[in-house]
């Protein structure tokens, strides 16, 4: 019986390890994606192929190529072939990129075409990184102030 708790034991450690890493992966994602501008994270998900969706707030782009560049992109539907498709995870992480798949429909010429295709598993293509992303930002640069706050400027320090 011990045999099995230590394999079971074992299949647990490295789950934890795996959703351990991957959440460790989405934050540094998100944080070099937080630095970038919206017409940025536009840009570089108008590179991926299929092309994803390009509306929404910063939050929601930066969400968006997270997702991406972690499970791969969002393909068009299977059924309709108009509509990108759409996913709601049970959890945050630890979902593989994998959850409930689904199809709004699409624009076929002018006309709007619903779908009610759904899935639970979708096959995702990979991301592509683009120059966009891997640019550094530039930041705005503060106003340095002398560190006492007062005109002692090139005063030296105490080092207590």
């Amino acid at each position: 019986a011990s045999l099995w708790a230590a394999a079971a034991a074992a299949k647990s450690n490295a789950a934890a390890a795996a959703v351990q890493d991957e959440a460790s992966r989405r934050d540094a994602y998100t944080a070099s994606f937080s630095a970038l501008s919206a017409a940025a994270l536009k840009e570089c998900l108008r590179a991926q192929k299929p092309d994803q969706l390009l509306g929404g707030n910063k939050k929601e782009l930066v969400d968006r190529c997270v997702d991406r560049k972690l499970y791969g992109n969002l393909p068009r539907c299977p059924a309709c072939g108009l509509g990108k498709l759409r996913v709601a995870y049970a959890l945050p992480v630890g979902h593989k990129g994998q959850g409930r798949f689904s199809c709004p429909g699409g624009y076929d010429d002018d006309a709007y075409k619903p779908c009610s295709y759904k899935a639970a598993a979708a096959e995702r293509p990979a991301w592509t990184v683009v120059a966009a992303e891997t640019e550094t930002p530039v930041r705005k640069s503060a106003k340095k102030r002398p560190a006492g706050g007062g005109d002692d400027e090139g005063a030296p320090v105490p080092l207590d």
